[in-house]
């Protein structure tokens, strides 16, 4: 029906002269019908995968579905159908495999045979064998996913970094979750279940779900703003990375401080929004045991520079953000407050 529309319509313009105008309205409509209902008519096998393993693979996971005639199952034309779904993300991973109803046979046995794929083409998990499967039926076929060997290496660690807002996190999957991490320190999720992209939680109130470039992050209880990629690493992670120990950052103005690890460690901070620069080549750790703060002391272009540190909860009041430790910088007259971390805790 299709195929004649088009002949129809030119038919109709070379003889619109001689002839009284023919409505194709209706045969058009039926054409459109026809093509809505043969796509409908379209049968799927839907099922849902699991495995059991508290592994997490990269959300550029493939799995692919084969339909398999198992009388004919070691020949090329046993397969059915066959199909691969990319991005998935799961576990469950839920799909729908269509297939040509014409190469289905009554009185035939068919089974489903699956497997699961990184973005390197590294098998990790399959169906030991095939899974029983009725062409035509409306149910749900459920089966589980088997390690494909038991020495296989974990998935590579992929490491993103979000902005959230004025917030800069980091996402590092591991093989059973995902770390979070930023100005409050470390937090360790674990996958949980979504109807889309990856989600993982700690159940007390810290949520990271990932869906492609775009996420969303809960941070104990805490709605943040909506999460992108960024391409600029968190500074936190940067300043990890540098060989930093501990890292305290303040508002109005902005200002920040860095200390190396040592026991007279190199002490540099950039105050009023990086306006000014000073360092400590060598700075001297001391205790104060009746404010319960430790820190660092030195000089720095002729001025004394102190930095105080108290472990408890502080609140960046201006991202809203709980760091562990509560920092006050002085430099000469001038006092800076704020929040910070000892990073390799």
């Amino acid at each position: 029906m299709r195929s004649l529309v088009p002949f129809s319509l030119c038919l109709g313009a070379v003889l619109a002269s001689c002839q009284p105008r023919r409505d194709t309205t209706a045969v058009t409509a039926m054409d459109a019908a026809t093509a809505t209902a043969a796509q409908v008519a379209q049968p799927v096998i839907r099922g849902r995968a699991v495995y059991l393993e508290r592994i997490a693979l990269p959300p550029d996971a493939k799995l692919r579905v084969q339909l398999i005639d198992n009388r004919l199952a070691d020949t090329p034309a046993g397969v059915i159908a066959d199909q691969t779904f990319e991005a998935v993300h799961g576990p469950p991973y839920e799909f729908a495999l269509p297939y040509d109803p014409a190469k289905v046979q009554t009185g035939r046995d068919y089974g489903l045979h699956a497997s699961l794929r990184d973005s390197e083409g590294t098998l990790w998990f399959t169906t030991p064998t095939r899974v029983p499967v009725k062409p035509g039926s409306a149910e749900v076929v459920e089966f589980r996913l088997i390690r494909a060997t038991g020495d296989r290496p974990a998935p590579p660690v992929k490491t993103q970094t979000w902005q959230c807002g004025d917030q800069r996190i980091t996402t590092r999957v591991e093989v059973d979750g995902v770390v979070v991490s930023g100005g409050f320190g470390e937090r360790k999720l674990s996958q949980a279940v979504a109807a889309s992209g990856a989600r993982y939680e700690d159940g007390r109130g810290t949520e990271f779900w990932n869906k492609g470039r775009e996420a969303t992050f809960t941070l104990d209880g805490k709605r943040q703003p909506d999460c992108r990629v960024s391409s600029l690493p968190s500074p936190w992670d940067e300043a990890k990375a540098r060989g930093v120990g501990f890292r305290a950052v303040g508002n109005e103005p902005g200002w920040f401080v860095e200390v190396d690890m040592g026991e007279a460690p190199p002490l540099r901070a950039e105050l009023d929004y990086g306006q000014r620069k000073v360092a400590v080549a060598r700075a001297q750790s001391f205790r104060d045991e009746a404010s319960g703060e430790s820190g660092l002391r030195g000089k720095a272009d002729g001025s004394e520079v102190e930095l105080r540190i108290k472990r408890e909860t502080c609140v960046d009041d201006m991202s809203g953000d709980s760091h562990p430790a509560r920092a006050r910088l002085r430099v000469g007259d001038r006092t800076y407050s704020g929040c910070g971390r000892f990073l390799f805790e």
